[in-house]
């Protein structure tokens, strides 16, 4: 347990005091906003503090002394960096600040960042781009993540068309080589599944493999989904912009929607190829010339949760195949997900868990990534020469709660684990859990 400060009360403060609580933090959450304090008292179990975060007389009083960490994830990036500075010179050991501006990101290097007193910049809208780029790039997964340099891929489908395999226990199933089933979504919620668990229609399913197996996944799958070229986009503010680059430089013919005029100028000059259209994307006839149905995939990016699903199923009853909409409200996730939306996604719930691998990082947790909007999580994990599973086989390892050991990858090798599989000095093992096992599966594997 860690005692840290969050400066910030917003979405992204909110919703990463909650998960930081979760993981028995001792926490402590300052806003300057005494109508946010107000709202949140009742909502979150934190130690909350008017007052701001740059105050180096609040930090006192808070107790600077004993501070794990500070993050500092207000609107403002001057603030955050700010109060990061003012945190690390009164010797807090480790700080966060959320910036917007790319320019820190592309311009600021280590040693700067160093001197400046900041452990880590943070670009939710950069996260959020590279997160949806990621998934864009595997077709038919709705999510996918990367372990042990690249070795080891995790990805989830949703079975549609696979009558042939639906009701069958895994233990029956003939999966592709060197892959593991370690998780199903059914209705809103994550099994971790055993030999006896089936697959059934409009089940989420999570693959844990060698990278190069998971790609033989969407044929087992029967995915004949074509390749994704041709993208709209919703939007042009922060991550629209983000996402246009990154497409543009990798060769997708990007087309980007929005009614405001002066964003549309501002990405229209930061682009070669891609093409910006002034306009409404609610407007059906607007779509239709455009020829909407003619793209591989939409993705809805505007701050209004509402607009972006009315804009996603317009486009899916146009033709469009795939569907990606940004949520800001938690709670509509699974609920976008069952009226027929491929991809929902929480800028938010992306950074605050991008935040979590920093504070989770110890002597043998490589990686840790978070699914489902926070109903599972992947951890990976070297076994260390001090480490108590080194030299263990797995059918003798007693891991707490619901845990699933999905893969091991030993020098070049990715090897899906048996009961009889002997885990040695070096193997890096990724595990797929539920969030509440996590800190008693983390105690385990360090001891």
């Amino acid at each position: 347990m860690m005692k840290i400060v969050v400066v910030g009360a917003g979405k992204v403060g909110y919703s990463l005091a909650q998960r930081l609580v979760q993981d028995e933090h001792d926490v402590y959450l300052i806003e300057k906003s005494p109508e946010r304090i107000k709202n949140l008292e009742n909502n979150l179990d934190v130690n909350l503090v008017q007052g701001n975060g740059s105050s180096i007389s609040l930090l006192q009083e808070i107790g600077v002394e004993d501070i794990g960490m500070l993050i500092a994830v207000t609107d403002s990036d001057e603030v955050n960096i700010l109060a990061c500075m003012i945190g690390k010179a009164a010797g807090i050991p480790k700080t966060i600040a959320r910036v917007r501006d790319n320019e820190y990101e592309s311009n600021i290097n280590a040693s700067i960042r160093e001197r400046l007193g900041i452990d880590l910049f943070i670009n939710p809208e950069m996260v959020t781009a590279r997160e949806i780029y990621k998934i864009l790039k595997t077709p038919a997964a709705l999510d996918v993540e990367d372990f042990a340099s690249g070795a080891v891929r995790l990805a989830e489908f949703k079975i549609r068309n696979n009558l042939d395999i639906t009701g069958i226990p895994l233990y029956s199933l003939t999966l592709p080589s060197n892959v593991l089933v370690v998780g199903i979504m059914r209705g809103g919620e994550m099994i971790i599944p055993h030999g006896k668990s089936t697959l059934e229609y409009r089940d989420n399913v999570f693959f844990l493999g060698a990278k190069d197996s998971i790609g033989e996944v969407e044929e087992w799958l029967h995915e004949t989904s074509r390749p994704t070229q041709r993208v709209v986009i919703i939007g042009a503010g922060l991550i629209g912009r983000n996402l246009t680059l990154l497409l543009e430089k990798d060769g997708y013919d990007v087309k980007v929607i929005d009614k405001n005029l002066d964003r549309c100028e501002q990405l229209a000059a930061q682009v070669d190829r891609s093409i910006v259209i002034h306009g409404d994307g609610t407007d059906i006839d607007l779509l239709e010339a455009e020829e909407i149905s003619d793209n591989d995939v939409i993705i809805c990016l505007t701050d209004d949760d509402k607009l972006n699903l009315l804009v996603a199923l317009l486009a899916k009853h146009l033709g469009v195949p795939k569907a990606f909409v940004r949520v800001g409200r938690l709670e509509y996730i699974t609920l976008m997900e069952q009226v027929g939306i491929d991809v929902a996604f929480s800028p938010r719930l992306l950074t605050s868990g991008q935040i979590l691998r920093l504070i989770r990082e110890g002597e043998n947790l490589i990686n840790i990534s978070t699914f489902e909007g926070s109903k599972a999580e992947a951890v990976e994990i070297e076994i260390t020469a001090t480490s108590s599973l080194m030299n263990q086989y797995l059918k003798d390892l007693k891991f707490p709660g619901k845990s699933l050991v999905g893969a091991v990858v030993r020098g070049n090798h990715t090897i899906v684990p048996k009961g009889d599989t002997l885990l040695l000095e070096g193997d890096h093992i990724v595990i797929f859990t539920l969030p509440e096992h996590v800190n008693a599966l983390l105690s385990y594997v360090s001891d």
